[in-house]
């Protein structure tokens, strides 16, 4: 069973991070946000030296129970373990999520999720942990330049404080809108032919800023990789796992951060980089 830790291992020791242009359903990967996903998928698999698509997308079948489709969450899910999420960016200040808010943890009641994911493990799931990846690959570029890799636990609020946005959002709305987006407003101008429609675009800080004060002396690096991850997280992963971080070249740091859902507290986190 893969996981984080294998995943940072993997992309250490690959030392290529060329965004490659895989073959996927035989179709080519349509963006650099797809080709990141094939980066991160490879990451998780251990499968970044393999050639023949086929035989790649195999391996993630043995690592993956659930790999996503467009426009909807997860885009993938690690079997019996995290879901992820991908996002790629051309700068390391701010991440679009789109219409999904920010997921403290992903619960089988969310709405967004992809019908599929919720079959795709024998035992049916309630909760997932959210693992955020966030390739920065600067535009034009096909080379990453960095990855952070951050659980929502540590860095998304309650499922409810977003909610509670889109309700009060929805409660000045006309209440007979149908649609998919947050709402709507019929019959706008005089002679009620416009209709406004309203529509969800939820963008959080990068890590980057969040944890800013992590790689303040780090300079400019040629690559760096990045992952916060909850001690009691980390603490449940496979000894063997943990024996291949500590065997590898990344650094480890055991770290406190703020609690995202009371500025009050803090969460004993490790975080461990290359650079």
């Amino acid at each position: 069973m893969s996981n984080i830790l294998e995943a940072l291992v993997n992309i250490v020791e690959n030392k290529d991070y060329e965004i490659k242009e895989y073959t996927i359903g035989g179709n080519r990967a349509q963006n650099m946000g797809e080709a990141l996903e094939e980066y991160i998928f490879d990451a998780f698999s251990n499968s970044f030296d393999i050639d023949d698509d086929e035989t790649r997308r195999n391996k993630h079948s043995e690592v993956f129970s659930f790999l996503g489709a467009k426009n909807k969450i997860p885009d993938a899910i690690l079997k019996n373990g995290d879901a992820l999420e991908v996002k790629k960016a051309t700068s390391e200040s701010s991440i679009q999520l789109n219409s999904s808010y920010p997921k403290h943890s992903l619960k089988a009641t969310d709405t967004r999720i992809q019908s599929s994911a919720l079959t795709c493990e024998e035992i049916k799931w309630e909760e997932k942990e959210m693992l955020y990846c966030f390739g920065y690959i600067p535009s034009g570029a096909k080379h990453l330049k960095s990855v952070w890799f951050v659980y929502g636990r540590i860095y998304c609020d309650l499922q409810e404080v977003y909610e509670e946005i889109i309700d009060d959002i929805k409660a000045n709305l006309d209440d007979d809108y149908t649609g998919n987006e947050l709402g709507g407003a019929k019959g706008v101008d005089s002679l009620k032919i416009t209709t406004l429609r309203v529509r969800g675009m939820w963008v959080i800080k990068h890590p980057q800023k969040v944890y800013s004060k992590l790689t303040k002396d780090w300079g400019n690096n040629d690559f760096e990789v990045k992952a916060l991850i909850p001690k009691n997280i980390f603490d449940n992963f496979p000894q063997k796992s943990k024996d291949k971080l500590n065997a590898s070249v990344l650094n480890i740091e055991e770290i406190e951060v703020t609690d995202p859902t009371n500025r009050a507290k803090t969460l004993n986190c490790f975080f461990i980089y290359y650079k």
